[in-house]
């Protein structure tokens, strides 16, 4: 499974190699961004988005919720861009 950063909670403004592999995992998943370690505008939406999408609590950070919710989809294939059934 991918992690994003153990136990280290990101958030906008955060910078770093866990940022990178947190934006190369949202990538996975569609949302297209810029993998460059910063946890900007576009980072803190995609956040946002796969948040509301799985009903988590709207917040824009990651912490360990969010980066389980994170493992698991990739297991899953999951992607904001196909259709649910």
């Amino acid at each position: 499974m991918a992690s994003t950063a153990g136990s280290d909670v990101l958030k906008k403004g955060s910078e770093g190699a866990a940022v990178r592999t947190l934006q190369e995992n949202l990538n996975k998943f569609g949302y297209g961004l810029n993998v460059d370690g910063k946890f900007g505008d576009a980072t803190y939406g995609a956040v946002v988005h796969l948040q509301k999408s799985f009903g988590y609590t709207v917040d824009g950070m990651v912490g360990p919720g969010t980066q389980t919710l994170i493992a698991q989809q990739i297991g899953y294939n999951w992607n904001k861009n196909k259709p649910t059934t």
